[in-house]
């Protein structure tokens, strides 16, 4: 993670800076939300901590759960999930199908 997060997080900013009026806010809170996250991953691999690191740490922790929920809408649910199986099924007999 310590690795990944700063990448996830430029990676994200780049393909969030296409976007309209109506996109800003919510890309922002995903922005703050996986931000928080890299810095409170950061702070965590320090190999000791002072009353200010650990607030820090608090800090971050409070703002991405405070704006995780952006990604709830991605959330792949049991209705979906057994939706997917379902098309994945049919598109399988559709091509066995067109294949004999």
């Amino acid at each position: 993670m310590r690795d990944l997060g700063p990448c996830l997080l430029g990676v994200l900013a780049v393909a969030l800076r296409q976007r309209d009026n109506g996109q800003m806010h919510p890309f922002q809170h995903a922005l703050t939300c996986v931000r928080s996250l890299c810095d409170f991953t950061m702070m965590a691999q320090y190999g000791s901590h002072t009353a200010e690191t650990i607030q820090y740490k608090e800090d971050y922790a409070e703002r991405f759960h405070g704006t995780k929920d952006i990604f709830l809408e991605f959330r792949v649910s049991k209705r979906t999930q057994a939706k997917a199986d379902e098309l994945r099924l049919e598109l399988r007999h559709r091509r066995t199908l067109v294949n004999q």
